[in-house]
């Protein structure tokens, strides 16, 4: 189905643009932050890194898996300074492919800010330009579009033999594999140009990919359907009301799935010139709306609600034999962590949100709902990737003291039907990032590793941690640990090779 030219040039255009220019105090976060670096030293995380990193061979402790040997690609905002502005948003750093090498008893590092436009018309101009998503200064002009400041930040993933560094407000960026070299924007069709591509598309089994994309001011959900040799099959612009923000979704063998947590998009805002993030007001009184989307037709087919929350990641989705689908994901109880949290870091002040929580969900076929709560402060879940879209027992991710600016705690699996949990803690002034589940090969699922970094701040490294999946308590198999720190990142994904 081809987009009208009307939709397109919303979609594309309306997800992070901003008025006018506001009058705004003189810029004192970078001297702030700075200063807090001092007193810190878990802020080293948010520090900007070079554009390039290179490191020949790691120094490795403990015993390394022989069968896990591949590619560990990681994505996040790397540069944060840009001349003598610091951005007021951790989500508005450039973004910075790394490359992790793993064979032979040995794993190499390789790190490379992603070329996007808004990167190399910076690097050119020597200065930040249009104000971003958190970031609104009277210096900056308003962005002509969304893929004019796409700074390909959050996530990378490997599909079809390609890999692609992925935002959600505009085009993924393909990369090479080997260098690390941008290719350029990958653009699914014509008409499709420019338009909002998720940061977590799902990857089925079988190799099919599904994506989607949100467009705020024009209330739409883009959604992508692209075939297991990466050719599109179908695409769609779906109508809906007061979209809000949507950054995650879910599959079952025969739906999409959508919560639309109760965040509005206020146009006003938009027009008084304020950042992308200060144009969403969170309304509490209302329930966070479930859509429901038959793959085959790509229409809302069911809808349901739950208490207000807001919800960044899930786990995973499936359906039972009669259309219940159940689903697990990460519960805020508001949106802080973007709108505060994960903002005031960048001057280097801590401002705590709401402690999260694993959520359990169940849709009844009827529109009847039931949740349950997990009880422990979590983020970045992950599931077997065999799983995507089945039935799954078992859900590792993160854990949680403090969500940004302090320590996170270490890395827990939940079994979901039994309710019980098992975890590993990391020592002081380690921050945990996101750790994927790599399965063995053939092996059932939980039979495999989980595999992720840590930035150990006292020592000024970042380190790539091996578990045994099923026995995270023992701590970790081998610790792998370069010579430099990395900037704290977002996603990853493991390619077997």
């Amino acid at each position: 189905m081809t987009l009208t030219r009307r939709q397109a040039l919303l979609a594309g255009s309306a997800t992070l643009l901003a008025g006018s220019a506001r009058a705004a105090a003189p810029d004192d976060w970078s001297a702030a932050f700075r200063a807090a670096l001092k007193e810190q030293p878990s802020l080293l995380g948010y520090v900007s890194a070079p554009p390039q990193l290179d490191c020949a061979e790691l120094t490795i402790e403990g015993r390394w898996p022989a069968e896990l040997a591949g590619t560990f690609y990681r994505n996040g905002p790397a540069r944060h300074d840009v001349g003598e502005l610091r951005y007021h948003h951790w989500f508005d750093g450039d973004g910075m492919i790394q490359a992790f090498r793993i064979g032979d008893g040995r794993i190499a590092h390789r790190g490379r800010m992603v070329q996007t436009d808004k990167y190399r018309r910076e690097i050119a101009a020597g200065r930040a330009l249009e104000h971003t998503f958190g970031t609104s200064l009277p210096q900056l002009a308003p962005p002509t579009s969304a893929a004019a400041v796409n700074v390909a930040n959050i996530n990378v993933i490997s599909h079809a033999g390609r890999l692609m560094a992925l935002w959600e407000a505009a085009d993924a960026y393909g990369i090479d594999p080997q260098t690390l070299d941008t290719l350029g924007p990958v653009v699914w069709r014509d008409d499709l140009k420019g338009m909002p591509f998720s940061a977590h598309p799902r990857q089925e089994p079988d190799g099919t990919l599904w994506s989607f994309g949100y467009a705020p001011q024009a209330d739409l959900l883009v959604l992508y359907h692209i075939g297991a040799d990466g050719t599109l099959k179908a695409a769609k612009a779906l109508p809906v009301p007061d979209v809000g923000m949507v950054h995650d979704f879910m599959v079952t063998e025969r739906h999409l799935v959508f919560l639309l947590p109760p965040i509005h998009y206020d146009r006003d805002k938009v027009r008084a010139g304020l950042a992308f993030v200060d144009c969403y007001v969170w309304r509490p009184d209302q329930p966070a709306r479930v859509l429901v989307v038959d793959k085959n037709s790509l229409t809302v087919t069911r809808r349901h609600e739950l208490p207000a929350c807001f919800v960044f990641h899930y786990g995973n989705a499936f359906e039972e034999a009669d259309g219940t689908i159940r689903f697990d994901c990460v519960h805020h109880p508001d949106p802080r962590v973007m709108t505060e949290t994960t903002r005031y870091v960048m001057r280097g002040e801590a401002r705590p949100s709401p402690a999260t929580a694993t959520m359990l969900v169940r849709l009844g076929p009827s529109g009847t709902t039931d949740t349950r709560m997990l009880a422990g402060g979590v983020e970045f879940p992950r599931v077997d990737p065999r799983r995507v879209g089945r039935r799954h027992g078992r859900v590792w991710s993160v854990l949680l003291d403090s969500l940004v600016g302090a320590p996170s705690a270490g890395v827990i699996r939940w079994d979901l039907e039994a309710g019980t949990s098992d975890s590993h803690r990391f020592g002081p002034q380690i921050l945990v990032e996101e750790h994927v589940y790599v399965p063995r090969r053939d092996g059932a699922e939980g039979e495999g590793w989980l595999l992720g970094t840590h930035l150990d701040a006292r020592a000024g490294v970042t380190r790539l941690a091996v578990f045994d999946a099923l026995k995270l308590a023992a701590g970790p198999l081998a610790v792998a640990s370069l010579p430099y720190p990395l900037p704290l990142g977002l996603h990853g994904n493991f390619v077997p090779g």
